[in-house]
């Protein structure tokens, strides 16, 4: 029977091995087996201390692999949802706004995050001034028609929505500079 470890160093190198098919075994998989090696590394060398006897170094350091398997199991699945969601944001944008409007799920969410954005600057804005808005982009009104439900020229509707506008860029390029 071989000597009882000494430290966190010689216990990993003596039951690596070992530590490393229990990890293969609970990921079903040899892929992440590096990282939750590394991570049952940093624990043991992290809490050495913490072991009561040299003798229940080997029970304590299977319990540590599996813990960390089932961790990376855990952000696996978490990162998966994550790509899925973004999957179907792409797809319920895409259904919107006709196939194939988002290539990438990343473009879904950069859209949806500069959709949250422009929410909030609107609604920072005057209410008028988010009415004009309104009317022109959501309600597809022509100038005129907007001129007409106003009582003023189309001239002055085209000035305000252009001044609008620049004032909304503004608001949304100062939130974007750090």
């Amino acid at each position: 029977m071989p000597a009882p470890p000494k430290n966190a160093f010689e216990a990993l190198r003596m039951h690596g091995p070992w530590l490393r098919a229990v990890a293969i075994a609970r990921l079903k998989t040899t892929d992440g087996a590096d990282d939750v090696m590394q991570d049952v590394a940093a624990a043991a060398m992290r809490n050495w201390s913490t072991l009561q006897s040299i003798h229940s170094a080997r029970p304590w350091l299977y319990k540590l692999t599996v813990r960390a398997a089932l961790m990376h199991r855990r952000s696996l699945g978490r990162a998966r949802r994550r790509v899925q969601e973004a999957a179907d944001l792409t797809r319920a944008r895409g259904a919107s706004r006709g196939a194939g409007a988002f290539a990438n799920p990343l473009d879904a969410l950069l859209a949806s995050e500069r959709s949250e954005q422009l929410r909030q600057a609107m609604a920072r804005l005057p209410a008028r001034d988010a009415e004009l808005l309104m009317m022109k982009h959501v309600d597809d009104c022509s100038y005129r028609e907007i001129a007409e439900r106003l009582g003023v020229t189309s001239a002055v509707v085209e000035m305000r929505l252009f001044r609008i506008r620049q004032k909304l860029r503004a608001m949304l390029t100062a939130k974007a500079t750090p």
